[in-house]
């Protein structure tokens, strides 16, 4: 059995980074076709393709590091990771209106609505002044002209080159290497499953969950199929994560969003029988909150359970071995 030890085992293979150019080029428009809707900012749905696209081009760079450019590499990171914090920041508040939206409608009590309303008042005008970020750090990434650059090299990779498939065994030994380390990843963070209030650690296992999800993804087509299961528990994990991570980014901001609206009502009205209109309403929420965490997190821990009960890490790691070991007897047969 061959193990892939690390990343300085990596050596070229013109094979692998055509599939890099494979895989990075339709990202790449994906991102551009975009731009146009998500500055106008008519339908949230622009801004979370794009934040998608930037995400996984950001994830894809790496794996395939070696096929570009040191000093062309750098940048690219550089740029992509500036354009997927501005779009997240977005797209994050754009759910939480969506979220908050839901939930004001559903309120049977009138006097729970004025502070749900006015929250989402205000997460409304903080979205419009994100909007201007958001427009800045699209002007940036076209300047740069990073996408183009990407998009010109891609071309000259396949260019007098025909597709044949994705069969060497040094192939298969490097996404050996990449799946594994992504789990490894999503393994250090495995205590914090079981400790409902280790919130950071919780975000981090989110971000390891994606980093495989997306891993797999671009490795994907080497497997016909054969980790789609896998990337289907990536994804649920990925979104219970990522449902927890904005009820605690929630439940930390509206203390302080309390305390700025009562400050606001004693400095123009100069006392907050205004803000007493509202208090109900905010706490009802705060509740609503912790209610809702509560919930993911057993659904979590639940679902974390049987995942393992499953085998689902270990016997992808056998299968990605097992198709190398098979792939390279293949080659030493043919010759």
């Amino acid at each position: 059995m061959v193990i892939y030890k690390g990343k300085e085992s990596l050596k070229n293979c013109s094979e692998y980074c055509f599939l890099g150019e494979e895989t990075l080029r339709p990202l790449l428009r994906s991102l551009s076709r975009e731009i146009e809707g998500v500055l106008e900012a008519k339908d949230i749905e622009f801004i979370h393709r794009m934040r998608v696209a930037s995400r996984r081009i950001r994830s894809c760079l790496p794996l395939f590091e070696e096929c570009f450019p040191s000093k062309k590499y750098r940048t690219w990171r550089k740029e992509i990771r500036n354009i997927t914090r501005a779009l997240r920041e977005a797209r994050d508040a754009d759910e939480q209106i969506a979220l908050l939206k839901a939930y004001t409608e559903n309120l049977k009590e009138e006097s729970l609505s004025p502070g749900a309303q006015r929250f989402l008042l205000r997460l409304r005008q903080r979205r419009e002044q994100m909007q201007k970020r958001v427009i800045k750090a699209i002007d940036r990434l076209l300047e740069s002209g990073v996408v183009e650059d990407m998009e010109k090299l891609c071309r000259k990779m396949r260019r007098g080159r025909r597709y044949t498939g994705v069969n060497s065994p040094d192939i298969y030994q490097k996404a050996i290497f990449h799946i594994t380390s992504r789990i490894e990843e999503i393994f250090v963070h495995e205590s914090s499953v079981y400790i409902p209030e280790n919130i950071k650690e919780h975000h981090a296992m989110r971000i390891a969950v994606k980093r495989l999800r997306y891993t797999m993804e671009v490795f994907s087509p080497l497997y016909e199929g054969e980790l789609e299961t896998q990337i289907a528990v990536c994804k649920k994990l990925q979104d219970m994560l990522g449902d927890l991570h904005d009820c605690d980014v929630w439940m930390d901001y509206l203390p302080q969003f309390m305390e700025k609206e009562r400050a606001y009502s004693l400095d123009f009205f100069g006392q907050d029988d205004s803000f007493g209109i509202l208090k109900p309403g905010l706490l009802r929420l705060q509740q609503y909150l912790r209610e809702r965490r509560l919930a993911i997190y057993e659904e979590f821990v639940t679902y974390w359970k049987n995942i393992q009960e499953q085998n689902i890490w270990n016997g992808l790691k056998q299968f990605i071995q097992l198709t190398f070991d098979e792939k390279s007897k293949n080659q030493v047969n043919v010759k």
